[in-house]
């Protein structure tokens, strides 16, 4: 069984429009083309992907299986399209970024701006996924820097940054405020926010509070450190977190304080094989080196006040 492109075209169209009136328009074919068409899809993959009542179609699960893959491809074609239109008002000149999503958030802007003061002309791409994911697509698709919290299996395309070590963030007005430097035994019976189960971090942390018989009270689980700490400055808890969203939120309503048991943050820098690297990425990596420097100082100044 093979599925041709027109094929793929006609059932993106009716999900995207939930209609086959509205397809037939976008797609400037007729309305018994559509239908006739889809008939032969449904026939072809042996099962039916509209629920028909009248003229409306209703997707069957299978379908939003099937969509969930289609919708990919074209997001990707029309990806294309954008980037060649970018790339045409920036000289050619383009960068792809991967990295988690508390990076996107908490040190890519600042990156993306001392980068771009330097070379205005390059358009920048900045592609966020969790952890897993995001490893995946560093595998499959071209990036020209990749920055991850895990390890990376090609070892000689990645680089070990160390940034410093997690760091406990509390709501303003937190009993634990004014202790400087936070014992594991502090978080007995308090109110925890955490990451979900696949975090390596999370992982780490548990051990330290199950070595010493610690049991925090979870109030919320979210999958983002910038997740945790809104909620920490919404005060919906206490938690742990990397350093780079722990300085993004220092003084948005969350305060920092030192883990007495030092748990080290490293960030893995993935770059293509020599040959594919550019100079641009060079550049970008040498400015998110400048940063990260400059982030460290900065929490070592806050957390010695």
């Amino acid at each position: 069984m093979r599925i041709n492109q027109r094929q793929m075209e006609i059932f993106n169209a009716i999900m995207v429009y939930k209609s086959v009136t509205a397809a037939a328009t976008s797609l400037r074919t007729s309305q018994p083309t559509v239908s006739r068409e889809l008939r032969d899809l449904e026939r072809q993959i042996g099962f039916d992907l509209f629920n028909r009542f009248g003229k409306r179609l209703t997707p069957t699960n299978q379908a939003q299986l099937l969509y969930s893959v289609v919708a990919r491809s074209f997001v990707g074609m029309e990806e294309i399209s954008r980037v060649a239109i970018a790339i045409r008002g920036h000289d050619g000149a383009y960068l792809r970024i991967a990295c988690i999503p508390a990076y996107a958030e908490a040190l890519m802007p600042v990156v993306v701006r001392r980068f771009l003061d330097l070379r205005p002309r390059v358009l920048l791409s900045v592609h966020s996924l969790e952890e897993v994911p995001l490893r995946h697509d560093l595998t499959t698709q071209m990036f020209d820097v990749g920055l991850t919290e895990g390890s990376y299996e090609h070892d000689e395309t990645t680089e070990k940054v160390d940034i410093g070590e997690l760091l406990c963030v509390l709501p303003t007005g937190h009993r634990l405020v004014e202790k400087k430097i936070i014992e594991p035994s502090d978080f007995e019976g308090v109110e925890f926010v955490y990451f979900s189960q696949e975090d390596p971090y999370r992982r780490k942390l548990d051990d330290i509070f199950d070595a010493e018989g610690i049991s925090r009270r979870y109030s919320v689980e979210t999958t983002t450190a910038t997740g945790v700490c809104s909620m920490v400055a919404a005060g919906v808890g206490v938690s742990i977190v990397n350093p780079f969203t722990a300085a993004h939120y220092c003084k948005k309503g969350v305060v920092l304080r030192r883990l007495s048991v030092r748990v080290p943050y490293q960030v893995t820098l993935w770059r293509p094989a020599e040959g594919l690297r550019s100079t641009h990425a060079d550049l970008f990596v040498k400015v998110l080196h400048e940063v990260t420097a400059t982030v460290q100082q900065q929490l070592k100044a806050q957390l010695e006040e």
